[in-house]
């Protein structure tokens, strides 16, 4: 038990701990709700989806880490000047990662249920804005601000061990 506690505690405080979770969380929303508005709720659509979620967690991980983000780093230098000094990089490279990501997932998921739709163009652009504008909001209002306050949270219940006190002593301060 003292293992578990001492791994979690360390993966509490990794700097790479909510590279994952955001992801991981942002699939388990989009891909639920994805399933969900293409065929209902329908329990084996459902058990498949989350049979595929680890697979879903590490392509959309390597596409958000090895493709959109870089892209996005680069788009953000030049983005117009209006935009960079009204939003944050907190804000505006979450978006564009977020509407990248979106863009590629319902190019895979259009072609992928062609059946359901007929005629690419026209099925593609409406998944896209399903998705994307429940996507954005879902990230911005209601994933990031649950798992930030959450981590904060636990990082201040759970903190770090001090390696070395850096307090002096009134006599280590007068000599």
């Amino acid at each position: 038990m003292k293992a578990l506690a001492n791994f979690l505690h360390k993966l509490l405080h990794h700097p790479k701990t909510l590279t994952w979770v955001f992801p991981i969380v942002m699939v388990g929303i989009m891909s639920t709700y994805n399933t969900v508005i293409r065929f209902g709720f329908s329990e084996k659509r459902l058990e498949r989806t989350w049979l595929m979620y680890p697979i879903m967690v590490i392509v959309i991980y390597c596409l958000r880490t090895f493709v959109t983000l870089p892209l996005t780093m680069r788009l953000h230098k030049h983005y117009p000047a209006f935009i960079r000094s009204r939003f944050s990089e907190d804000y505006t490279v979450p978006f564009t990662v977020i509407m990248l990501n979106v863009t590629v997932m319902m190019l895979w998921l259009t072609e992928m249920y062609h059946r359901l739709y007929p005629e690419f163009l026209p099925g593609y652009l409406m998944n896209w804005v399903k998705t994307f504008f429940v996507a954005v909001p879902t990230f911005f209002f209601v994933v990031r601000p649950i798992i930030l306050s959450l981590f904060d949270h636990l990082r201040t219940r759970y903190p770090l061990p001090k390696l070395v006190n850096l307090t002096l002593t009134d006599k280590e301060k007068a000599s």
